[in-house]
C-alpha cells in the first residue's frame, strides 16, 4: 500500500497546478480513480471557479464512493493547488532518509497538499477492494486553498448527496500527531489610496503621495501594536500587508497605491476590531498629508476573501471518530488550533462538522520543503481506520 501511495505522490508533485490552473491535477487524479474501478458516473465536477475572484479552469471534483453498511456519509478532503513557487519543482525520495525532498532550487515542493491527494487515492484504493463493505464515502478534491479557501467556499454542496455527509475529515497540515479542532478566522481586505500626481523634480511640492500615506499609516499602526502579532486587553490576533501595487515611474509623485491586507483572530468581535483600527489609521494618515495647494489624496477600503472561525468540542462526533480509529492503529493524537486558515472553515460554515489531519509537510511553501513518510504512511493508516472502522 505505502509503496503505491508514495508513487501517487511523486507523480503528483511536478504537476503545475497553482490556484486557478489545478485542471492538470484533477485530470490525473480522475484517470487513477477510474482505473481502480470507480465509474464516471461517480466523479462529478462542481462550477467553483465560477464564483472565484480569480476565475479558474477546473471546478471541485466530487467522488461519490456508495457503501453498503448502515450510517450518514462520511466526507474527506483535500485540495489540489500549490503555491506558485512549486512549479518546477522535482521530488526525489531519499530512502535512507524515508522523506521526499525537492531537487529543483529555488522552488517549494507542493507537499501541501499533493500529499492530501495521494493518500485519498490511497484511500480509495481501499475502499474498491471492500466491495462496498463500508459506510457512504465522499471524496472532495478542493480547488484554490491557497488563495483563502476559494474552492471550498463554492462548493456546491448538492452534489455531495441527498443529505450532507454527517462528518468530513479534511487533510493539510504539518505533523501526523496533530489534529485541528478549531481553526482562526480571517478576512482579507483591499486599501486602494488616491494621491496627487506631480513632477518629482520641478512641482514636487504639486504632490501628495500615495506611498507616503500608506508609510505613515503603516508605521503608525505597527508602532501603536496594530501590525503583526497583535495582543491587546480586548483581545488577541494578528494583521499583515501581503501585497502593494503602485506607481508610474521614479519621476512622478506616485499617484495611486492598492494594498491587499488581511486581519485574523479566533474573535470575529475582535477581528472587525482590528479592521476598524486599520481604516482609522489610514484614514488619519490621508488627512494629515497635503499639497502646497492645501489638497489632500484619499483611502477607499474594500472586502477581500472571507472565513469565519470555529471550535469543535472535544466530544463531537467526529472527533469521537478520530480518536477511536488513532487508537486502533496505537498512534498518539492531540486537538490542536490552528492560527492559518483551511478548508475546514469553509466545510464547517456549509454545516459539515470537519477536523483536520495532518500529513507529513515540513518547512511548507519554502526552498527547504519536505516529506516525511513516516507521517505520510500513518495518516494513510489512520484515513483507512476512519472509513472503515
Amino acid at each position: 500500500m505505502i509503496e503505491t501511495a508514495i508513487q501517487d505522490l511523486l507523480t503528483l508533485l511536478p504537476i503545475p497546478g497553482p490556484p486557478a490552473h489545478e485542471k492538470e491535477v484533477a485530470a490525473y487524479l480522475h484517470r487513477t480513480l477510474v482505473g481502480m474501478g470507480i465509474h464516471e458516473d461517480q466523479i462529478a465536477y462542481d462550477r467553483a471557479q465560477d464564483q472565484s475572484e480569480y476565475g479558474g479552469n477546473v471546478g471541485n471534483m466530487i467522488v461519490k464512493i456508495d457503501g453498503q453498511l448502515a450510517g450518514p456519509t462520511m466526507m474527506f478532503s483535500t485540495h489540489m493547488d500549490t503555491v506558485p513557487d512549486c512549479v518546477g519543482c522535482k521530488p526525489y525520495w531519499d530512502k535512507e532518509g524515508n522523506r521526499i525532498i525537492n531537487h529543483a532550487a529555488g522552488t517549494a515542493l507542493g507537499g501541501d497538499n499533493r500529499a492530501g491527494c495521494a493518500i485519498l487515492l490511497t484511500l480509495a484504493r481501499k475502499l474498491m477492494t471492500l466491495n462496498g463493505a463500508h459506510q457512504p464515502i465522499v471524496l472532495v478534491f478542493f480547488i484554490q486553498e491557497e488563495v483563502g479557501l476559494v474552492g471550498a467556499r463554492g462548493l456546491e454542496v448538492g452534489l455531495l448527496g441527498d443529505q450532507l455527509p454527517a462528518m468530513c475529515i479534511n487533510l493539510d497540515g504539518g505533523r501526523v500527531e496533530e489534529v485541528v479542532t478549531a481553526v482562526i478566522g480571517t478576512q482579507r481586505f483591499t486599501i486602494d489610496i488616491t494621491g496627487i500626481p506631480a513632477h518629482a523634480g520641478s512641482r514636487v511640492a504639486e504632490g501628495v503621495s500615495a506611498a507616503a500615506i500608506a508609510g505613515k499609516a503603516i508605521a503608525q499602526l505597527d508602532k501603536e501594536g496594530w501590525q503583526g502579532r497583535i495582543v491587546k486587553p480586548e483581545g488577541r490576533g494578528s494583521a499583515n500587508v501581503g501585497i502593494i501595487n503602485g506607481g508610474k515611474g521614479s519621476n512622478v509623485v506616485m499617484p495611486s497605491l492598492s494594498i491587499l491586507a488581511e486581519a485574523r483572530s479566533h474573535d470575529p468581535e475582535f477581528r472587525r476590531k482590528i479592521i476598524e483600527t486599520w481604516q482609522n489609521a489610514f484614514e488619519h494618515a490621508a488627512s494629515s498629508m497635503s499639497n502646497i495647494h492645501h489638497q489632500f489624496g484619499s483611502v477607499e477600503f474594500g472586502p477581500g476573501p472571507t472565513y469565519e472561525s470555529f471550535a469543535l468540542a472535544d466530544d463531537a462526533p467526529v472527533v469521537i471518530k478520530v480518536k477511536q480509529a488513532a487508537k486502533q492503529i496505537d498512534l498518539p493524537i492531540k486537538l490542536v488550533t490552528n492560527d492559518g486558515g483551511m478548508d475546514a472553515n469553509w466545510i464547517v460554515a456549509h454545516g459539515i462538522p470537519a477536523v483536520t489531519l495532518c500529513v507529513g509537510q515540513r518547512d511548507v511553501h519554502s526552498p527547504g520543503e519536505w516529506i516525511d513518510l513516516n507521517d505520510f504512511e500513518h495518516t494513510c493508516k489512520l484515513v483507512i481506520a476512519i472509513a472503515t472502522g
